[in-house]
């Protein structure tokens, strides 16, 4: 599963000031890539494990397909090894 986390919503909403990946960290969620998205003020984290049942409100599934951002953010490569993950 691909996750995204929404700083603007983490702050705003919740308080959540830390680097996205100290919070990934602290919820014990591994991943195999990560990806900052200025734009949407976003981080996207690629196949990710040990996802605990309830995820704070600033952490929502991402459902799109690493190949479809080769360019933003992701290069050809990082886009390939993402598709062929195996858990």
């Amino acid at each position: 599963m691909h996750l995204k986390l929404h700083y603007q919503t983490a702050d705003l909403e919740y308080g959540e000031t830390r680097h996205a990946q100290v919070i990934m960290k602290s919820l014990g969620i591994t991943y195999q890539h990560s990806t900052p998205q200025s734009m949407g003020d976003q981080w996207w984290f690629w196949n990710c494990e040990n996802i605990p049942q309830e995820l704070p409100g600033y952490i929502t599934e991402l459902s799109v397909d690493s190949m479809e951002c080769i360019g933003f953010g992701l290069s050809q490569e990082d886009a390939e090894r993402i598709r062929d993950y195996q858990e």
